[in-house]
């Protein structure tokens, strides 16, 4: 077996100035620059073509797919292994210590982490697994398999890339794959997710409008009330000292409530700021609608309306509330990401929220859940290059809330690319990747790759 951590070395420095590169693209979804050959807008396209100009440079053959997906490939025969990382990021939200996209590093040495949107989620994974390729085509490494490295441009808004990529472009499956989006050592068993919006009219005086929320699945982490003025409400805010402020306009007031943002699929991690302001403005103005409210979407899993069905692989169903809206027309939406484990009932679950809110729901999306035998050649291999890189040899396989690109590509798993001691801080402010963490990764996927190409069809 080759070295592999020795052979890694190499390319530590060119990963991490190719890292700082790709974060400073603002790869954000942006539907004002939509155009032929950027389907998910400007910045999304810049990361891809920054990817498909490395693997150029690299010598691996490139297909850009339409701007869906960038693809990277080498070998002619023999097994294919699949890697599935992407290349856009949520929105930026939170107090950072550093600009968001600057991609500053931090300390020195094994302290030395890099902060920036993106960098563990997922293109420090990302960078990781095209230099492990790159080590293995250098060292004439890639015999008798195939291997395949895909970047989407829309994982974080439900995976459409993938999905284009399989079926609209006709892509082979591989025969085994993995995503570098997850955690180590490596995902068996995913939640099934179910996204949608609840909706109704309702008047809310003397709530005007309501805006919080960027994005689905991360916590609300900042919601901005606008009510009628109200000198009695802003000096009850203002002894309260509720993390916000209160802005007096004139004839109105914009209230903002601010929480703690997390990863959807982990809500209990972060504060939900709706959940803030419709129990202050729910008891000041004796609302039992805002109160009932705020009970449900404080509850990261449901119990207080009973919906929290416990599976033995997959544990508790989840509820993150993330985008809040309320107009002018009386119309109060709320955007919805339940997970669920392989014994709950779906949609048992969300008839019991639909009442506990009295809210209707429209479903938007639904993602299967997964469940891999540990004892699968696929999940076997893994484990093996990880623990033959890390050393860390009692460390079992886990069963997570998130979604991920397995879920998409057929023959797959998450693996890696967080340890435990260092989970980056996803979808939250000040995202960061140790750089020591991101050359171990180097060296894991190496090894993985290689090992994946030894077993047969």
């Amino acid at each position: 077996m080759p070295n592999f951590k020795k052979l890694a070395k190499t390319y530590e420095r060119n990963a991490v100035i190719a890292l700082q590169e790709l974060v400073h693209r603002k790869s954000v979804y942006d539907a004002t620059t939509i155009s032929d050959g950027a389907p998910f807008g400007a910045g999304v396209k810049s990361a891809l073509d920054y990817v498909a100009q490395l693997g150029r440079e690299y010598g691996f053959e490139v297909d850009t797919c339409k701007g869906y997906c960038t693809e990277l490939s080498f070998g002619s025969e023999g097994p294919l292994i699949g890697i599935y990382a992407h290349s856009d990021v949520v929105p930026v939200s939170g107090q950072w210590r550093s600009g968001p996209f600057d991609a500053k590093i931090e300390g020195e040495g094994k302290d030395a982490k890099m902060i920036g949107r993106g960098t563990s989620d997922d293109k420090g994974p990302l960078i990781a697994a095209l230099y492990a390729m790159k080590l293995l085509k250098d060292n004439n490494l890639i015999n008798g398999f195939r291997v395949r490295l895909v970047t989407g441009g829309d994982e974080e808004r439900g995976s459409g890339c993938l999905e284009h990529y399989f079926h609209a472009l006709k892509k082979p499956a591989s025969d085994y794959g993995f995503t570098p989006d997850a955690d180590f050592p490596l995902i068996y068993a995913e939640k099934g997710i179910v996204r949608g919006t609840l909706s109704r009219k309702i008047n809310l005086d003397p709530i005007i409008a309501i805006d919080g929320g960027v994005v689905s699945n991360a916590v609300c982490d900042r919601i901005v009330i606008t009510i009628k003025k109200d000198k009695k409400f802003e000096e009850h805010f203002k002894s309260a000292k509720i993390d916000g402020s209160v802005s007096d306009l004139g004839e109105i007031m914009f209230v903002t409530y601010k929480g703690k943002s997390a990863h959807g699929s982990m809500p209990h991690m972060g504060v939900n700021a709706a959940a803030i302001a419709f129990a202050d403005l729910g008891e000041f103005y004796e609302n039992p609608f805002l109160l009932q409210l705020a009970k449900v979407i404080g509850d990261a899993n449901g119990v207080s309306f009973g919906g929290n069905q416990v599976s033995p692989e997959l544990g508790d169903c989840t509820y993150n509330y993330g985008i809040f809206s309320y107009d002018s027309k009386e119309n109060l939406s709320i955007s919805l990401d339940f997970r669920f484990g392989e014994s709950a009932k779906p949609e048992e679950c969300i008839k019991l929220l639909e009442k506990a809110v009295q809210m209707g729901i429209e479903i938007n999306s639904k993602s299967k859940l997964l469940l891999f035998d540990k004892k699968s050649p696929l999940v076997a291999t893994l484990m093996k290059s990880y623990k033959r890189m890390t050393h860390r040899f009692f460390d079992k396989p886990i069963a997570i809330g998130g979604g991920t690109y397995a879920k998409e590509a057929e023959n797959c798993v998450a693996y890696g690319s967080a340890f435990r001691e260092h989970p980056g801080d996803i979808h939250s402010p000040n995202e960061y990747i140790y750089l020591d963490d991101l050359y171990k990764q180097i060296a894991i996927y190496a090894d993985a790759i290689y090992s994946l190409g030894q077993l047969k069809k």
